[in-house]
């Protein structure tokens, strides 16, 4: 049975925390395909059109609203391997929840639309919530495990509420993981242990006989200190 790994490695990685890593956003990839309407704290809102035959690679998008202005029949793939088809008709009016897929124009016209992305608030620093989770696996299985973890960063990317999630590597035992997450509250956090991909992933793990400790972190103000040194 794997020994599970020391809690000094999760003081050792948050001396690395880099810049969030964001989902990738399409605007920029496919700017023919994303014409930014207007743009504020709250929403994005964009004249989105993909053209009969084309397709998009990987990309997310958060929570939106998508006014249908042409019919429109395309075809997806998502990160965790299903696919599904969706076919709309002028005048409809359809929401989504945070999702990363790849979508095709399989249809005989282009796909016209408005598309509304409705943005996550500003967290509250005291509201943040760092997770350092732990994950080991057998002997030899280092690649599994590895494959395995990544699959979850572009569907948990895209949840609302997720601020950073990166994967590391132990560079002295090939076996073991630390996975770095940033949530902008307890509830976020909730959710993310909610959603499919990660229950279908600790099923995984369970059955292969890997381990996963996770901890959860708050921020120290560093205000505090000062405070305190000042009241000497």
């Amino acid at each position: 049975m794997p020994t599970r790994t020391p809690l000094a490695f999760a003081f050792a990685a948050l001396f690395l925390l880099p810049a969030a890593a964001a989902a990738q956003d399409p605007v920029p990839i496919y700017p023919a395909n994303y014409t930014v309407m207007i743009e504020n704290d709250r929403v994005r809102v964009m004249d989105f059109r993909l053209r009969k035959g084309d397709r998009e690679d990987f990309h997310s998008h958060p929570a939106h609203v998508l006014y249908v202005l042409e019919p429109f029949r395309i075809s997806f793939r998502f990160p965790d391997g299903r696919a599904g088809t969706r076919e709309v008709k002028a005048g409809e009016v359809l929401y989504s929840d945070a999702v990363t897929h790849s979508p095709t124009n399989i249809g005989d016209t282009d796909a016209h639309g408005i598309l509304i992305e409705l943005k996550t608030p500003a967290a509250s620093p005291e509201d943040v919530l760092t997770a350092v989770t732990f994950i080991q696996g057998r002997e030899g299985k280092a690649a599994d495990v590895k494959r395995e973890l990544l699959s979850l960063s572009a569907p948990t990317r895209a949840e609302q509420g997720n601020i950073q999630y990166d994967l590391y590597q132990s560079v002295d035992r090939s076996d073991r993981f630390m996975r770095l997450e940033v949530w902008q509250d307890d509830a976020a956090l909730e959710r993310h242990k909610a959603t499919p991909h990660l229950k279908t992933s600790f099923e995984r793990r369970k059955n292969e006989g890997w381990v996963t400790e996770i901890t959860r972190w708050r921020r120290v103000p560093e205000e505090l200190g000062g405070q305190r040194s000042a009241a000497r």
